[in-house]
């Protein structure tokens, strides 16, 4: 097969191979086989022109077209052993790793080489993956606690939201009871001046009945009287009359006798017929007089009654006014009580608001310093958590150095040195937190193990949850 047809044949698969292939991982191996050179590599890796991967994997087959067959066949042995879907793809065959053109080119003792060499890169790269794969778990473990940390300031602004909504509907609840309040104050007032111009109106009715009332008393005992002095003038006259005419009959009748001569029978009879019309009269006199007096007897019996009424009338009028002032001052007195009752009521509700919002804030500052308390737990497992990894890593890398120490020596010195370092920011690390542990609580006893933890990693992750768990329930104490 010639040159030109192997790379027509795999000049199918350029897009793909370009797509694919990685120059960085099949150039050692392409080195070992003598087909590319240094410079090749140095041109591959270091042109400016090539910055992108797909135009170094171009640039890397056209170098490996001008080598012909020996290349053609060593990048297939490349694909085999780094890319073996890729070259079943191409070749339709399953790999099978003979390295032929390595064992041609530089016998069993390079390929030994490229296979120590692979195997180092190989641990390498497992070394630095597992380290980054220790980072990706501590930046998630990182991320964790931090949005653990979140979540909990979040849930501490949402209690206090909480809260500042819980004082603003009170503040506004009060604002309506007072309103309320007020409302009712004034309709109280206007009760109140209600009441005074009704008591006002009764006091002045009353007055003007008692007015009415002595006046009218005043009036039956004038008329009272008047009608007995106008009895007296007209019945004293007619006596008086009936009197001097019987007297002055009584001395004509003696002068006669006395003077004249026995007069006739004819004149003792007119006479008496006079003197009988005139006692006739006088009679009549007396029955009108009688009659006038019956009159005014009826009259003033009957001013009597109207008096006698208008004295029972003020008196109900009276009683009724007194029943009305008690009702008043039993609606007043009913209505201090239940003001009083109300205010005692309104005392109380008070204090058990008061309590209420006492007991409330309270449990929010608790409620706080145990998110705050929580927060403090989640930085000191974080804190452990990387600890632990660096405890780890140190270890591993520390193993690992000891095991390699004839065949890489720069690496052996670079690890010890870094690990010095972790070693002491270790101990920064565990003389922070044992200052902290002992400014919180100096009298803890689990403060004083601290000394004999130093050296030793393994006692130290048990110690250290111990005394986090202890930390915590310390704080809840506290709390």
């Amino acid at each position: 097969m010639g040159d030109d047809v192997c790379w027509l044949q795999l000049d199918e698969f350029r897009l793909l191979l370009i797509k694919t292939i990685e120059p960085s991982i099949i150039t050692p191996y392409l080195r070992q086989c003598q087909v590319i050179s240094a410079e090749d590599e140095e041109q591959i890796f270091n042109d400016p022109a090539l910055v992108i991967r797909r135009r170094k994997v171009g640039a890397l087959l056209d170098i490996l077209y001008r080598t012909g067959v020996k290349g053609y066949t060593a990048f297939l042995e490349s694909l085999e052993l780094d890319y073996p879907q890729l070259y079943s793809r191409i070749t339709g065959k399953e790999p099978n790793r003979t390295f032929s053109i390595l064992i041609d080119t530089a016998g069993e003792s390079g390929l030994t080489q490229f296979l120590m060499s692979e195997l180092s890169r190989l641990q390498r790269a497992l070394q630095e993956e597992r380290r980054r794969r220790q980072q990706a778990c501590s930046v998630a473990k990182d991320q964790e606690a931090w949005s653990r940390q979140q979540q909990l300031r979040e849930r501490e602004l949402r209690r206090l939201t909480e809260r500042v909504q819980k004082l603003r509907e009170e503040r506004e609840r009060l604002s309506e009871e007072l309103r309320q309040l007020r409302d009712h104050n004034y309709s109280l007032m206007a009760d109140i001046n209600t009441l005074g111009q009704d008591k006002n109106h009764a006091l002045l009715a009353n007055r003007d009945l008692q007015i009415e009332v002595s006046a009218l008393s005043t009036c039956s005992r004038d008329r009272t009287h008047q009608r007995g002095l106008t009895l007296e003038k007209k019945t004293v006259p007619e006596v008086q009359e009936v009197q001097e005419v019987q007297h002055r009959r009584e001395e004509t009748q003696e002068q006669k006798k006395e003077a004249e001569p026995p007069k006739t029978s004819h004149n003792l009879l007119a006479s008496v017929f006079k003197l009988r019309r005139e006692l006739h009269r006088a009679e009549e006199q007396r029955a009108r007089t009688q009659e006038e007096k019956e009159e005014v007897e009826l009259r003033c019996a009957r001013l009597k009654g109207d008096a006698q009424m208008y004295r029972q009338r003020n008196k109900q009028t009276l009683r009724q006014l007194e029943e009305v002032i008690r009702e008043r001052d039993k609606a007043l007195a009913s209505r201090a009580e239940q003001q009083e009752e109300v205010r005692l009521l309104l005392q109380e509700k008070d204090q058990h608001r008061e309590q209420l919002r006492q007991l409330t804030e309270r449990s929010d500052r608790l409620e706080l310093l145990l998110l705050r308390a929580q927060g403090e737990e989640l930085k000191l497992r974080t804190r452990l958590r990387r600890l632990t990894c660096n405890s780890h890593q140190v270890t591993y890398t520390h193993t690992h150095t000891h095991t390699h120490t004839h065949t890489h020596r720069h690496t052996h010195t670079h690890t010890h040195t870094h690990t010095h370092n972790i070693c002491e920011d270790d101990d920064d690390e565990v003389a922070a937190w044992k200052r902290w542990t002992i400014k919180l609580n100096p009298h803890d006893p689990l403060c004083k193990r601290h000394s004999c933890c130093h050296g030793n990693w393994n006692h130290l992750d048990t110690v250290w949850c111990a005394e986090i768990r202890n930390l915590f329930w310390f704080c809840r104490s506290r709390i």
